[in-house]
């Protein structure tokens, strides 16, 4: 039963990094833009609108700290199965 739990874990933590990933890239889409160093580059060249591109930035860092709470407790549960 134990196991069924943990593997079930995995499966929710994994779909929702999934998620957020998918999130993260739509955002940087959005600018024409594949990591936020580049949106950080344009934003500081005067590319890109900086009050809606810092908020956007926001939500990225947002949705990293998120990201890597999920993958911590991924590697817990990975030590706690062995």
């Amino acid at each position: 039963m134990e196991k069924v739990i943990i593997n079930s874990m995995k499966k929710v933590f994994s779909d929702e990094m999934k998620d957020i990933e998918i999130e993260i890239n739509n955002i940087l889409g959005k600018y024409g833009v594949k990591t936020k160093k580049e949106l950080k580059e344009k934003i500081s060249n005067g590319e890109i609108d900086r009050k809606e591109a810092e908020e956007d930035l926001e939500k990225i860092e947002l949705l990293e700290k998120n990201l890597n709470r999920i993958m911590e407790c991924l590697r817990e549960i990975n030590v706690k199965s062995l």
